[in-house]
């Protein structure tokens, strides 16, 4: 067995051994009986939902790949997302990523360098938009009491983010053949990031791709026996903002484990029952991921490639 195919099994037995402590801690039994209460109806009615963020992201990435010189179908560049993110939640540290990158260089004969900054492009704005979202989610809560590593994640992805624009302006005005390489790569990064229209457009885009997201949560969270308020929207959105805040650091395939723990607690501080909070954390990302796949394994047909193929292409 080689070094990649150590890491899933290692990666995937984390995440486990991550769900069993949380269920530990929270109670088998209450989640159990939790589990019970859940509505189908109202989880069945999360997955609709869910599927409206694919379009959107669709036209984000078709947006960002626009200020390159590059104009692709919206079906085809969802069919990217969906096998790069499927990708994802089977290997670790998003190496499903590089996915993306080999389908507009195999099938498009897109640069690699652009394949890959677009990469980064949409990453980046993801961060600033669940950034924002949880600042703003944390303004609406302040009578709560919220633990401080919540804060820091927050302030951790606001200095990152400043960080990153201040490079990029930055590499705007460097003119150098060294690096040459690495320099084009950043240079196409700040063709979009450091573009009114660009940046707006596609922040827009990102706050609506991860509203749909914590609407999807929001939904599943109301299908248990004790229904939770409107007042507790912000609450859902610092979660969903802070659990994929997590995902910086994927420790675990798809941050199975982590998301769910992160959920869980933030849930707490607004009085959800723990065992609730767990199970809804689980079927929320269960949905998410499921949907994610059946896309991915759609998708893959209609391209006619192979699940083997796309793992040897991110374990080269």
């Amino acid at each position: 067995m080689n070094v990649k195919g150590r890491s899933i099994i290692l990666t995937s037995f984390l995440a486990v051994l991550i769900l069993f402590l949380i269920m530990k801690l929270v109670g088998s039994e209450d989640v159990t009986d939790a589990l019970r209460t859940a509505s189908p109806a109202i989880i069945a009615l999360a997955i609709p939902i869910y599927l409206i963020s694919w379009p959107l992201r669709g036209m984000r990435y078709q947006r960002i790949l626009m200020q390159s010189g590059y104009k692709y179908d919206l079906n085809f560049l969802i069919g990217c997302i969906a096998l790069s993110q499927s990708a994802n939640v089977i290997l670790p540290a998003r190496i499903g990523d590089i996915t993306r990158a080999y389908l507009l260089k195999k099938m498009k004969n897109v640069q690699l360098t652009i394949a890959l900054s677009s990469l980064a492009v949409e990453r980046i704005f993801d961060i600033l938009a669940i950034a924002l979202i949880g600042t703003l989610s944390l303004v609406c809560i302040r009578g709560l009491l919220i633990d401080q590593w919540i804060t820091n994640v927050l302030a951790f992805a606001g200095l990152l983010l400043t960080v990153t624009f201040i490079l990029l302006i930055l590499s705007l005005k460097i003119r150098t053949k060294i690096g040459g390489v690495v320099m084009g790569f950043v240079r196409e990064i700040a063709r979009v990031s450091t573009n009114p229209g660009a940046f707006l457009t596609i922040l827009v885009g990102s706050l609506l791709v991860w509203l749909v997201d914590t609407i999807t949560c929001f939904v599943i969270l109301n299908a248990f026996s004790e229904p939770i308020s409107r007042s507790m929207i912000p609450l859902v959105f610092l979660a969903i903002a802070v659990g994929n805040l997590t995902k910086i650091f994927p420790i675990t395939p798809g941050a199975i484990g982590t998301y769910e723990g992160a959920l869980t607690i933030i849930f707490s501080f607004g009085g959800i029952d723990p065992a609730i909070g767990l199970v809804a954390a689980g079927i929320d990302h269960l949905v998410k991921n499921s949907v994610t796949l059946i896309l991915g394994r759609a998708y893959i047909s209609h391209f006619g490639l192979s699940w083997t193929r796309l793992v040897e292409v991110n374990q080269e």
